[in-house]
């Protein structure tokens, strides 16, 4: 009985000693920041001093770090899980849950983003643009050995279903997922601890591009290594483990440069009035300079690239840019290249094209017509 008392006497003080060093450690993030922020009384009156409060306190809390990373730790050795938003594979590998999860909700939010796709298209086509779609593919499809999950029939025919829809819309489209699957056996397509590509992957699509659309090139470009540097990807922000435990957090990213040969310029390109023939529109994959798509399109194109992309924020978001530019309005413009990751199409995205959809549903090219089955082909 004494023996117990003593224990509870103990735990006790114990659980006192940690409440006491928790409000001890709270101290100096709020007088920090009581000395350092100007006009505290004109922020408090105006309902402001708190939210700034709480987001300093946040900041500079002690226990936050390691408070994250103690739970971190638990979660991936109890349950190999880390935060929701990542899927934790094998041999390190890291996958999205987006890659994974597919609903009703999905499904109509597929069907909505594929109209939106086709009537865009057929307005760029209304503009003399000739257009290429290049849909990404699932990670999990490349990688499907190290990711022991399964999916739905709708997130396992994801693929399929929207090179399918774009097949049926006579819209071009090339096949990336039988060329980054033999590429896959050389060397790594995606990145192991990131929703991306790797530099190779993007490529090994870059190729494909040039490939089917066989320009006849008007510049040369040379695509050197500059670097390899250790990288950690987005993935890895939700699994904050400690050092040493959870999967090996950084891999060798290579970083490349591209840069056009020395050739005589033209009076327009002198004048600073070039204009590309070729419009690069898509996200991240094609935004980021780590992966470094458009100067690999330039290489293999051998012409120079426009470039409309933007990192999180999905492919309508960079197609509503393009198609209110200029750009898409200029003639010299001949080719749109439209990046879009499959798992971008059943996130809700607003919508690019407003007007009457029978009017440019009646518009087919020829162009169109020829190169409606390229995705078929596997080229």
């Amino acid at each position: 009985m004494i023996a117990m008392k003593k224990a509870s006497l103990v735990n006790g003080w114990l659980f006192l000693v940690v409440i006491f060093s928790g409000l001890l450690s709270l101290l100096y993030p709020v007088g920090h920041f009581f000395v350092t922020e100007p006009a505290a009384w004109e922020q408090f009156r105006k309902g402001e001093l708190v939210r700034k409060l709480e987001r300093h306190v946040d900041e500079q809390f002690v226990l936050r770090e390691p408070s994250i990373s103690l739970w971190a730790d638990a979660s991936f050795l109890l349950f190999h899980a880390g935060r929701p938003g990542v899927l934790v594979g094998e041999k390190d590998w890291l996958f999205t849950r987006e890659e994974y999860y597919f609903d009703r909700r999905s499904e109509q939010v597929l069907a909505k983003n594929l109209d939106e796709l086709a009537l865009t298209v057929c307005a760029l086509e209304a503009m003399g643009k000739e257009v290429l779609l290049i849909p990404v593919p699932a990670k999990r499809r490349i990688y499907a050995k190290w990711s022991d999950r399964s999916v739905s029939t709708g997130m396992d025919s994801l693929y399929q279903q929207i090179t399918s829809a774009l097949s049926a819309s006579r819209i071009p489209w090339l096949d990336t997922l039988p060329l980054m699957q033999r590429a896959a056996s050389k060397d790594a397509v995606f990145m192991r601890t990131d929703t991306h590509w790797s530099p190779y992957g993007a490529e090994v699509v870059a190729a494909g591009v040039a490939s089917t659309l066989a320009l006849a090139s008007t510049q040369r470009f040379q695509t050197q290594q500059v670097a390899v540097e250790p990288y950690e990807g987005d993935l890895l922000r939700y699994l904050p483990t400690s050092r040493g435990l959870g999967p090996e957090r950084e891999e060798l990213l290579v970083r490349y440069e591209t840069s056009a040969l020395g050739q005589a310029q033209d009076a327009a390109a002198l004048l600073g009035d070039d204009m590309p023939p070729v419009a690069l529109v898509g996200t991240s994959y094609s935004a980021m300079d780590e992966w470094h798509f458009p100067g690999f399109l330039k290489q293999q194109l051998g012409e120079d690239v426009l470039v409309y992309a933007l990192e999180a924020e999905g492919p309508f978001a960079a197609m509503r840019e393009f198609i209110t530019d200029p750009a898409a309005r200029d003639e010299r413009v001949k080719y749109v290249l439209w990046e879009v990751p499959e798992r971008a199409l059943i996130q809700s995205m607003e919508p690019i094209v407003e007007g009457e959809r029978h009017a440019c549903m009646a518009h087919d090219s020829d162009h169109t017509a020829e190169l409606a089955g390229v995705g078929g082909s596997g080229r």
